[in-house]
């Protein structure tokens, strides 16, 4: 008990750790009076001046860092003491024009909270449409001259991964993207995030920076053909669109970098029609009509360089029409100094947004500071890939789930886990699991269920489906389900949506189950605590059991000869392990085990909808209608429960049907309450190699 408390002390540790180090190294800002959550343009006409009411009343939670975090003082009324965190960039630049006027320059980053992570852990969209390493750019101009009243200029810009469903697995310098889910799903996610940019921002102009041919354009020609299917099927309208594809590396290859002033040039016009705010003494001039939302493939270095050239543009185009500039030919070069103020700003910014999604300081940040290219940047460059990709490998699954513990998005137990499973998860990991786990009962109920049978209870499993083993070898899914008949073993394949085997054993022939503590995994107390590590052990006699590949099972009318060509060949019985052992007398008869444990994490159980009963009363509607077999529900009663009355659950209904049918030899015995693999005997049994391993890894994280 002491080294799983002291193991529990050391993981309590490593996350307070991650925790200081996200709150001290993330680029967290706030305000005491401003709420910088906002743009100008959302607050309207009172520009910088200070919010008349508690920030946490008019912040935007979108933006709002810690937000869960202080779920608990706003609920007790406390809205005028929280204190809402922005996680971006905020910077102030002076610039002085003559005599006594100047004005000053705001560069603002937000960060989006909904989706928000590092690199290879979050990409593209979510489940709510909203997309990775979301960050919303204002620049803001403040113009005091003379006696009049300031003036205020706000010019938006967005960027974020684009908008469906795809990853990028961390492997190597030059991982391969992947498109994820169906076409109609990402067209449908896709046209989600889209309508909620316009609804907010107006229209917008996607401008896609990444590569045309190669991996990248993996992605690139998907959200090309999704947004244009969009278009097509009339789920966004066409005059809120533009889509821009500009291959950032082909048009700057050989160090051509000032190419990027041409695509500036192109979207002039796109720029003038958008406009920006304006206002001063609580009349509004202009708004903001639009937004450039720029991408690449992070979102980082290209996105920046690029967004940093459109700001000074309408930089320009600002200081004209607030009658500053001179000589608006000559652009920003006209003052001395001001265009190497932007440009360090906006590297500043790129820096800043880098660190928090990709732990380094951002590519190409020489020439965004110094409007040049040069062979130190490019040595700089090749260090950050590796440190990303160091990063990425070894660091960003368990400050993935930190962050996700931050937003709320997980619990303790699941930053815990990946400490062990050295991976991090999505924050609907738990809904889209629950939602696979009941497509593979539905499945697998289909496919190997002999008609006329009833599924009583079903559930998520792991089983090394073979006889006479309790070894776990792989730990991957499949269904167990117990009929008024027999029970069936079945292995699901998710990706092909299918069972690639079962196994089939008749009730009659069952002849007694065990239950009882699983245990697998001895490097954490979570894998030692038999109340979380339950399972099955299932009894019966040589050639009793049916292991059938593919989906078509033994019908009831098949003869004997063809039913006994469908049988496995039993092996020699293998010794049964330490904990398993039949009762005294019962060897010659019973000679086959098969173990099952269950799968209790974001268990799913499920039975048949009982005569009578509104499918949907609970709500939730049958899953399965076929002939024969009415329809399944999840069952939630049961599956809130612990593994161990689950486990009694199942072995109580195989007895009950089994002397429904007139089986009653052997019922005193039928089921044995006794640990399967013992916590003693799981120790025993892990190899040195496994111990060496399991050492190596606390040493490095915990």
């Amino acid at each position: 008990m002491n080294r799983i408390s002291a193991s529990l002390e050391r993981m309590e540790m490593r996350t307070l750790e991650e925790i200081i180090h996200v709150f001290s190294t993330s680029g967290l800002f706030f305000s005491y009076e401003y709420d910088l959550t906002r743009s100008l343009q959302a607050k309207g006409a009172r520009g910088l001046e200070s919010e008349r009411e508690p920030l946490a009343n008019v912040a935007d939670c979108n933006y709002w860092f810690n937000h869960n975090m202080q779920l608990p003082l706003l609920a007790q009324g406390g809205a005028e003491w929280a204190l809402p965190l922005i996680q971006g960039c905020v910077q102030v630049a002076h610039y002085q024009i003559m005599d006594n006027d100047f004005f000053q320059i705001c560069l603002l980053s937000r960060r989006c909270c909904k989706r928000i992570g590092l690199r290879y852990e979050r990409r593209g969209a979510d489940s709510s449409g909203y997309v990775a390493n979301y960050v919303e750019t204002e620049q803001i101009i403040v113009l005091e001259a003379s006696e009049l009243p300031p003036h205020y200029a706000s010019f938006v810009q967005t960027r974020g991964s684009m908008p469906f469903f795809w990853k990028q697995p961390a492997s190597g310098l030059h991982p391969i993207p992947v498109v994820t889910k169906s076409t109609n799903e990402n067209v449908a996610i896709c046209a989600k995030h889209l309508q909620r940019e316009s609804d907010r921002l107006g229209r917008l102009v996607l401008l896609n920076l990444v590569e045309h041919k190669g991996r990248e354009a993996i992605v690139g020609d998907a959200y090309a053909n999704f947004v244009g299917q969009c278009v097509s099927d009339e789920l966004i309208d066409a005059h809120l669109i533009r889509y821009v594809p500009w291959d950032f590396h082909h048009e700057t290859r050989g160090m051509r970098y000032d190419n990027v002033k041409q695509l500036v040039t192109q979207l002039q016009r796109e720029a003038a029609d958008m406009g920006y705010f304006w206002h001063s003494g609580g009349d509004v001039f202009t708004r903001q009509q639009g937004v450039f939302r720029v991408n690449c493939m992070d979102c980082l270095d290209r996105t920046n360089v690029v967004q940093s050239a459109l700001a000074g543009f309408v930089l320009n185009e600002q200081l004209v029409r607030l009658g500053v500039h001179a000589a608006p030919e000559q652009g920003l070069a006209a003052y001395s100094g001001l265009e190497a103020t932007l440009n360090n700003l906006w590297a500043n910014n790129g820096d800043y947004i880098s660190r928090q999604y990709a732990g380094t300081l951002a590519m190409k940040g020489d020439f965004t500071r110094t409007g040049k290219r040069n062979l130190g940047g490019m040595v700089n460059d090749a260090t950050y890939s590796l440190a990303r990709l160091w990063f990425g490998t070894f660091r960003d699954y368990f400050s993935q789930s930190v962050l996700d513990f931050i937003m709320g998005g997980n619990n303790v137990g699941d930053v815990f886990r990946t400490l062990v499973d050295l991976r991090s998860r999505e924050p609907d990991h738990v809904l889209q699991m629950v939602q696979m786990r009941e497509a593979a009962i539905e499945t697998s109920v289909a496919m190997a269920v002999n008609d006329g049978e009833l599924v009583q209870l079903a559930c998520i499993v792991h089983s090394p489906m073979a006889y006479n083993t309790t070894k776990l070898r792989d730990i991957t899914d499949s269904v167990l389900a117990v009929t008024n008949v027999a029970v069936y073993i079945c292995r699901y394949d998710y990706q092909l949506e299918k069972v690639s085997e079962f196994l089939r054993i008749e009730l009659s022939v069952l002849a007694g189950v065990r239950c009882g503590a699983y245990i697998t995994d001895t490097r954490t107390p979570q894998g030692l605590d038999p109340a979380r590590n339950h399972g099955l052990v299932l009894f019966f006699p040589a050639n009793s059991c049916d292991r059938i590949s593919g989906s078509r099972p033994p019908t009831k009318d098949m003869d004997t000869s063809e039913q006994q060509a469908t049988l496995s060949t039993p092996s020699t019985p293998q010794t049964l392990a330490p904990d398993v052992n039949t009762t005294e007398g019962d060897d010659a008869v019973v000679s086959h085990f098969v173990a099952c444990k269950l799968a209790t994490e974001m268990q799913v159980v499920m039975q048949v909808v009982p005569d009578g009963l509104d499918a949907d009363a609970d709500g939730s509607k049958p899953l399965l209608e076929r002939p024969g077999q009415r329809g399944l529900a999840r069952l939630g009663s049961l599956e809130k429960q612990s593994p161990d009355l689950i486990t009694e659950c199942l072995s109580s209904t195989m007895l009950s049907f089994r002397n429904a049918a007139g089986f009653t030899t052997g019922s005193n015995h039928f089921i044995i309450e006794a640990p399967i693999i013992s916590a003693a005997a799981a120790k025993q049994s892990t190899s040195f190699v496994d111990k060496v391993a399991s050492k190596l890894h606390n040493a490095l994280w915990i």
